[in-house]
């Protein structure tokens, strides 16, 4: 349970189960696949955004992380929805795509010290 490819995964995992979403579609390997690339797609987004900043600690990106989540910004919903679109079909787009940003804004609220660290690990 210790690798990060079984947290990232119990992450994506957590992440659909949030919201109310179709188990035959969202349960699937291939959804938590996308949820993982989108989650990794967030941070280098989050890392890109910040590559002059000289602090770059697990504490600096889950305040940064929870910061945008609970602030909810139209900037911020609209980066999650363009990556959920690249990874979605356009039709669970347009049916589940807010659901998702929904989702991925309520985790982030909440991220812990480990989830960060795994999602950073994953990234380099």
């Amino acid at each position: 349970m210790n690798e990060p490819n079984d947290k990232l995964k119990n992450l994506a995992t957590e992440v659909l189960s949030s919201q109310d979403l179709p188990e035959d579609k969202f349960g699937s390997v291939i959804m938590i696949i996308m949820m993982v690339a989108i989650l990794v797609n967030v941070i280098r987004v989050i890392q890109e955004c910040n590559k002059n900043k000289t602090e770059k600690s697990v504490d600096f990106y889950k305040t940064t992380i929870r910061n945008l989540c609970e602030r909810r910004g139209w900037f911020t919903k609209m980066k999650l929805r363009k990556l959920i679109r690249r990874e979605l079909k356009p039709d669970d787009y347009k049916e589940y795509g807010w659901h998702l940003v929904n989702a991925i804004l309520n985790k982030g609220e909440n991220i812990t010290d480990e989830e960060v660290l795994t999602l950073l690990e994953t990234t380099k």
